[in-house]
């Protein structure tokens, strides 16, 4: 199951960010030029409507990374 969720997180990055992102890889935002204010939100928004997550305000502002997304989406599924 976290091998799925990885390549799903890795794809919304690509897409989002217009570049490759391997499945697994933990991308953050300060290695990321493109991973700006916009683009986060984006991610964010991308991942709550792939997994039927809600992120509050906190939470939104907490992720630094893909880690924190998948961490995000495991801690939804175990509720």
């Amino acid at each position: 199951m976290t091998e799925r969720i990885d390549a799903e997180i890795a794809e919304i990055l690509s897409l989002t960010l217009g570049r490759p992102v391997a499945a697994g890889e933990n991308l953050t935002r300060a290695d990321e030029p493109k991973w700006d204010s916009l683009k986060h939100l984006e991610i964010v928004f991308a991942v709550e409507g792939a997994y039927g997550v809600a992120f509050s305000p906190e939470e939104i502002a907490a992720v630094t990374g893909a880690a924190d997304l998948k961490a995000k989406v495991l801690s939804a599924d175990a509720a």
